[in-house]
């Protein structure tokens, strides 16, 4: 029976919420280990994340594990650990697949659904030298999470095997949350994409959050979906990113734990992980197919500037967000909330803030208007420390 189980990424609170939500108890390796965090189960900080992964996984007390974001890019590494203890998620072959882009783009033309055109770097298709096709094409990292180290092509890297180059089109970024069942596949929900400075965020592509919407048609998702779900070999949760026009066009699939799927936790009043850890043991998952009538939001806030996260800053948080230990698990307003005596980097993550609403328009302005109190509440306690 599984019943108490590890986690590792670069943030596991919002999983970590779900599962206990669900009754499993958690351990969970994190990069940054967040207040908030510490209160729903045990954490600790790897300091070589993800490489010391491992020997945390053999050393906890764990029926199974799960990985979110960035460790799908170091398959070999999950290959190990999967060894040691079981995984609750896709398999590194299934990783290694649809993290490679030329394979999406394969499967795409077998499928008949869009992907951008793909080259290797120094592929004689592309010609960098040539202003017009540069401002046309993005580079990107073939390990990368949430947008990072994606910019627009100036001059090629000289590591090309790191990077690979991808069309720039136009259309609005979206994502859909997918639940992989051995019955087959269904999309849970889709959300718009907060995506670069418009947002806040540091980075042109980095991500900054999301708005669920009401009541999506994934008519044309489905056989993107069913394509991938089909012929990677998906299990449990698992998200795609995609631009939308008049038709879908794929850009990447996140095969765990995504950052939209606490929206459609809020949306569906349900959590999410112990559907995903059922569909991992090959056993029936009840999850309801209808959607809810009312959006969700999700806001990362960077910092402005360097601060230090004070206790003060905690307190000021918890009263203003109305933070208790019964919103740690259900519907908080704001999440991973750093430990007091953090230094925190210009540029680097500070909070992540939720908002529900009657419409998607609605749900943006309120993550505006929580964005404004946050900073406030951060720079404030700054310039008043500045003036003793």
């Amino acid at each position: 029976m599984v019943k108490r189980i590890g986690l590792i990424g670069a943030s596991c609170r919002a999983m970590a919420a779900s599962l206990v939500r669900g009754g499993f108890s958690v351990v969970a390796a994190d990069m940054f280990a967040d207040f908030d965090l510490s209160q729903i189960g045990e954490v600790r900080v790897l300091r070589n994340y993800p490489w010391s992964g491992r020997r945390w996984l053999r050393e906890c007390d764990v029926d199974a594990w799960c990985f979110t974001g960035g460790m799908e890019n170091h398959p070999r590494l999950i290959e190990r650990m999967a060894a040691d203890k079981r995984l609750l998620g896709c398999s590194p072959r299934t990783l290694r697949l649809v993290r490679d882009p030329f394979w999406l783009a394969g499967l795409a033309k077998r499928h008949g659904f869009d992907f951008p055109k793909t080259c290797r770097i120094y592929d004689p298709a592309y010609d960098p030298m040539q202003p017009e096709p540069s401002d046309q094409w993005l580079i990107k990292p073939y390990r990368s999470a949430g947008g990072l180290n994606i910019e627009p092509v100036s001059t090629l890297p000289e590591s090309a095997h790191r990077f690979y180059l991808q069309r720039k089109l136009p259309g609005v970024s979206m994502s859909a949350v997918v639940l992989s069942t051995k019955e087959g596949c269904q999309v849970v929900g889709v959300s718009q994409l907060h995506v670069g400075n418009k947002y806040d965020a540091p980075l042109p592509y980095l991500f900054a959050g999301a708005v669920s919407l009401c009541s999506p048609s994934t008519d044309m998702l489905e056989p993107i979906v069913r394509a991938i779900h089909d012929e990677a070999g998906m299990i449990g949760l698992w998200g795609i990113d995609f631009l939308m026009t008049e038709r879908p066009t794929l850009l990447e699939v996140n095969p765990r734990w995504t950052a939209t799927m606490p929206l459609h936790e809020r949306m569906r009043e349900e959590p999410l992980m112990p559907c995903h850890v059922q569909a991992c043991l090959q056993k029936e998952v009840k999850l309801s197919s209808r959607f809810a009538h009312w959006s969700s939001g999700v806001r990362i806030v960077y910092a402005l500037r360097p601060f230090e996260f004070t206790c003060q800053t905690l307190r000021d948080i918890q009263a203003a967000f109305s933070v208790n230990e019964e919103s740690y698990l259900a519907n908080p307003s704001v999440g991973d909330i750093p430990m007091p005596g953090t230094k925190i980097e210009v540029a680097h993550p500070v909070c992540t803030l939720y908002v529900d609403g009657k419409s998607e328009e609605l749900v943006a302005e309120a993550l505006r208007e929580s964005q404004s109190k946050l900073e406030g509440i951060i720079y404030s306690e700054e310039m008043s420390s500045g003036d003793r």
